[in-house]
């Protein structure tokens, strides 16, 4: 199946799919029942019904505006950030996406964006993943959690990462695309683009029997398997590189986790992308660990520098990182090529702990407070919001005084304290318009205005 194709869940219904993700073990659909927001599903559950009538590419990159519409007015309703469009409902952020541009066009670096709950982490980084997927690099994004992937563990990051991969213009995700677009490439077989991990895998793509090729993919996204049988299979089925060495969970793989984003970065420029972008989401889970936990954390984030800047924008001596697993493992150094095309976002809640340890790892230039957005702006969003109302629904024409009513009642209510976010804003003016179209004045009379 592929996007574009027709599937039916048991409990959910038909639905067209939109693009497989997590290397096609779960796919991102648009239910009949419930088309306005796409849900994720799992494949064993899906059974295929055949082709919808639309193709992939006017779905994957062409959908009705009407429903991207409302798709972001579902998600403003339900106070979460919208899929997409992300950029008209943006306001305030000018010199955040002035850094966002000229760090794509720069094609290497890294940002920290610290802020309170409510001040636009989130939103900012998806932004910045639009604009990265715009830009023509692969996209990779994980949320730091204290069970699935904290920040202590590298394999466990690395595997969300690779797992999740975005690429501009292909519904499939994961690793494979970048295997097959670059080919039986004899530069990265065994030229001066091999890589320990990356050239098996793209060996097992092109000239290994599926069902191996399928395990060598996973082994080298970080899903398990025995490196050690994979090179054995590999080896009789012709490959003549490096084995494949061991991905084990160990605490200390920064390096290894470096090596692997740094090489599938610079393989994607030579696959015709700009490089690779990389989100890090709710950090502030580092302030949760103590002790050799928190040392192991900031340890991986400073291998994530090193991949990411070059030495003079570290605010430590690379040669002093400890390197784990065994001596070959060590002997793999943390750069594939001396400046690798790769781009890390991150954005945390301030902490003194976190603060003191990013202190440690980037020099301070690459650290920014991210501040509410100012009460005066809030007029120009509900203003947004009210042309994605109207877009939504063509024949809803509210009164303008009543438009000039919600844009004054938003500045009030941040001013008074009553609103703590855009977020809530913007959900705020959302339903209001709800209502509204139903009942003006009882919408009205809700916000005390009515006569």
């Amino acid at each position: 199946m592929g996007p574009g194709d027709r599937v039916r869940h048991a409990q959910q219904g038909l639905a067209t799919v939109i693009r497989w993700i997590d290397g096609g073990r779960r796919a991102l659909v648009r239910l009949d029942a419930r088309p306005a927001v796409p849900t994720v599903l799992s494949a064993v559950e899906l059974v295929a019904e055949g082709p919808a009538p639309e193709t992939a590419t006017a779905i994957e990159r062409a959908p009705a505006p009407i429903i991207g519409d409302r798709q972001s007015l579902e998600a403003l309703r339900l106070g979460v950030v919208p899929p997409s469009g992300l950029a008209a409902l943006t306001v305030g952020r000018q010199a955040e996406l002035a850094a966002l541009t000229a760090l794509f066009a720069q094609g290497r670096g890294l940002q920290i964006w610290s802020g309170h709950y409510g001040a636009g982490k989130t939103h900012l980084l998806d932004l910045a993943g639009e604009q990265a997927l715009a830009e023509g690099y692969g996209l990779g994004r994980v949320t730091f959690d204290p069970e699935a992937t904290p920040p202590s563990h590298p394999l466990r990051i690395y595997g969300a990462l690779a797992a999740g991969l975005c690429w501009p213009g292909r519904a499939d995700g994961g690793l494979m695309p970048l295997l097959l677009t670059l080919g039986s490439s004899a530069r990265h077989l065994d030229g001066d683009r091999r890589h320990r991990w990356l050239s098996a895998a793209l060996y097992a793509v092109h000239h290994a029997p599926e069902p191996l090729a399928e395990a060598v993919v996973a082994f080298v996204e970080g899903r398990g398997g025995d490196g050690a049988e994979l090179s054995a299979s590999l080896r009789r089925a012709g490959y003549r590189g490096d084995r494949l060495l061991a991905l084990p969970d160990y605490r200390t793989f920064g390096q290894i986790m470096a090596h692997l984003l740094s090489g599938v970065a610079t393989w994607a420029a030579d696959a015709g992308w700009r490089g690779l972008t990389l989100l890090f989401d709710e950090a502030e889970y580092l302030d949760r660990m103590v002790g050799p936990s928190q040392e192991l954390a900031e340890t991986v984030l400073r291998y994530l520098a090193v991949a990411a800047l070059p030495d003079a924008e570290l605010a430590f001596d690379p040669q002093t990182l400890y390197k784990g697993g065994q001596t070959v493992h060590r002997e793999v150094g943390p750069r594939f090529i001396a400046a690798a095309p790769l781009v890390a976002l991150f954005a945390f809640t301030p902490h003194p702990a976190i603060d003191r340890a990013l202190r440690r790892v980037v020099v301070e230039r690459h650290l920014h407070e991210l501040r509410p957005v100012r009460p005066s702006l809030l007029p120009q969003l509900a203003a947004r919001i009210d042309a994605l109302v109207r877009a939504v629904y063509p024949s809803f024409h509210p009164d303008p005084a009543d438009e000039a009513l919600v844009a004054r009642l938003l500045a009030e209510g941040f001013a008074a304290g009553r609103i703590a976010s855009t977020r809530a804003a913007a959900r705020m003016v959302v339903e209001f318009w709800d209502l509204y179209r139903i009942d003006p004045k009882r919408a009205l009379q809700a916000v005390g205005a009515a006569g």
